[in-house]
């Protein structure tokens, strides 16, 4: 019985306490997706986004933007070739992705505003090609120095850094034109990013343009509203454990009183009142409980400590 209400109080509260701390880990987790930007895309059917619409946005919202551009193509060394993600992007939006440099260097300030054909490649691609920093190769068509392969992002992307080959914005831009494929927008200082997003999208319509938008505030909420039907569900559960010890100390309490039914009558004799008697019985189911919580509360600190 006694282990019975331990368990059932271990569980309360180890589910109360990590289940906060999933909520904070979750939290930190999307707030490293850059929960201060918005994602604009342009909507289907509608014409493609333009380095000439993020310049717009960025005079008229006075913020921040990052201009990217993806093409899957095929990647080819010798006789080796897969297919990878040519991303397009300017230095700043790497930098703010901390992605791990293996080896090699980035490449110059120069090449990233002139567009060189030194490219960065993901250590996945470059272990598929045998590829190594300083060897060219061949991506959509066009050859490319490799400068230096990429680890793992610091930052949590939608994109896996190891998985892809990144060239400078103004190279992908002379073969596609300026055309840009996403805009990363920086939330302005005094507004949400619902309302950044709005903003961008109604500018946008009066360029003719329908666009998606993308906030990460909507996606903090989601994953925070899931956890918490999680947490609840758990919740409920630890309570059925509570409710199955109180069962248990009802019927050994029974139990109890059925087999001293000869005591009870002897103290009855001797002057016992009912309300004496029954405060012997609720003394042991107290300190069943009580020694039920106390064990509980220890194994429940043992369990969060162990989960920390």
């Amino acid at each position: 019985t006694i282990l019975g209400m331990s368990i059932g109080v271990a569980a309360i509260l180890a589910v109360f306490t990590l289940g906060e701390a999933g909520r904070t880990q979750v939290k930190n987790e999307i707030s490293r997706l850059g929960i201060d930007r918005i994602q604009v895309t342009a909507a289907e059917r509608s014409p493609q986004l333009h380095s000439s619409d993020a310049a717009y946005l960025r005079r008229v919202m006075d913020t921040g933007i990052d201009e990217l551009v993806m093409l899957e193509c095929e990647v080819s060394m010798g006789d080796k070739a897969r297919t990878a993600p040519l991303i397009g992007c300017q230095e700043d939006y790497l930098n703010r992705l901390s992605v791990e440099l293996l080896s090699g260097e980035k490449p110059s300030a120069d090449q990233w505003l002139t567009g060189g054909r030194a490219a960065l490649v993901g250590e996945d691609v470059a272990n598929d090609l045998s590829l190594s920093e300083g060897e060219w190769f061949s991506a959509a068509g066009m050859m490319l120095k490799c400068a230096g392969i990429l680890g793992e992002s610091q930052q949590a992307s939608r994109m896996d850094t190891r998985q892809v080959v990144v060239v400078p914005l103004a190279l992908i831009q002379n073969l596609l034109g300026n055309v840009v494929h996403e805009l990363s927008v920086q939330v302005p200082v005094g507004y949400t990013p619902d309302e950044t997003a709005c903003m961008a999208s109604d500018l946008l319509k009066t360029r003719a343009l329908k666009v998606d938008t993308v906030s990460l505030q909507v996606q903090a909420e989601a994953a925070d509203s899931v956890l918490l039907v999680f947490v609840d569900v758990l919740k409920w559960v630890a309570l059925v454990c509570m409710l199955a010890g109180g069962i248990g100390v009802t019927n050994i309490l029974l139990v109890s009183v059925r087999e001293r039914r000869r005591e009870i009558g002897i103290m009855q004799s001797l002057g016992a009142t009912r309300m004496q008697i029954c405060g012997l019985f609720l003394c042991e189911a107290l300190i069943y409980a009580l020694s039920g919580g106390i064990l509980g509360l220890l194994l429940g600190g043992a369990l969060i400590a162990i989960a920390g």
